[in-house]
């Protein structure tokens, strides 16, 4: 019943309010009323998930290009934009205010994670080879991110295409992440660079 009421939502869009309240059902969820959500039938909710007053936009050529695990919350601010990729965010992890992921390459986050207030996540980077066509005018790498369980990343931290930050990872506020770092890496710096590993990881 309330996937007929979805699809027909797809021909006469519902007020969001409702249509949340219609997604809340569905998924045994908390969806704030005025979060915007684009493409609803192509996200996909795990129990428990709360989210705030955010924009997903699910576009993209996926039958399910946002994915969010049991438990997983977003605050208000946040953005999830899938574009031609996809985001998963694992069970249990929190977004903060003013977030914003774009999923064009891919964009995996595991479970427990912590992603601190304003934090960037960009699955795609802009390639500048060619000097006879403008920069936006050329073709994107879309390497895409991965992010393992358990990962901190401090406020205002960007993390960019190609990389892949392993289980247990911490990101110090500010950094800037171009590379891959193994499990238990603690990093600051722009770019972000090794500080030490945590006590348990590693050899």
């Amino acid at each position: 019943m309330l996937d007929r009421i979805m699809r027909r939502w797809l021909r006469h869009p519902l007020p969001s309010p409702l249509l949340n309240l219609l997604l809340m059902l569905r998924w045994h969820c908390r969806i704030h009323p005025w979060a915007r959500i684009e493409h609803p039938l192509r996200l996909r909710l795990g129990k428990g998930v709360h989210i705030g007053r955010c924009k997903l936009l699910c576009r993209g050529p996926g039958a399910v290009v946002i994915s969010l695990g049991a438990g997983a919350v977003m605050h208000d601010g946040v953005i999830l934009d899938a574009l031609d990729g996809f985001i998963h965010v694992g069970e249990r992890t929190t977004l903060n205010p003013y977030c914003v992921l774009y999923g064009t390459g891919g964009l995996r986050i595991g479970n427990d994670c912590g992603i601190a207030t304003q934090t960037v996540l960009v699955a795609a980077n802009h390639t500048f080879d060619r000097t006879d066509v403008p920069i936006m005018a050329q073709p994107l790498s879309t390497a895409g991110i991965e992010v393992g369980d358990d990962v901190w990343l401090g406020a205002g931290c960007r993390v960019l295409d190609g990389t892949r930050l392993a289980r247990g990872c911490v990101v110090a506020a500010g950094a800037v992440v171009t590379t891959s770092f193994p499990e238990g890496s603690v990093v600051a710096g722009v770019p972000a660079r090794l500080i030490k590993t945590r006590s348990g990881f590693g050899t």
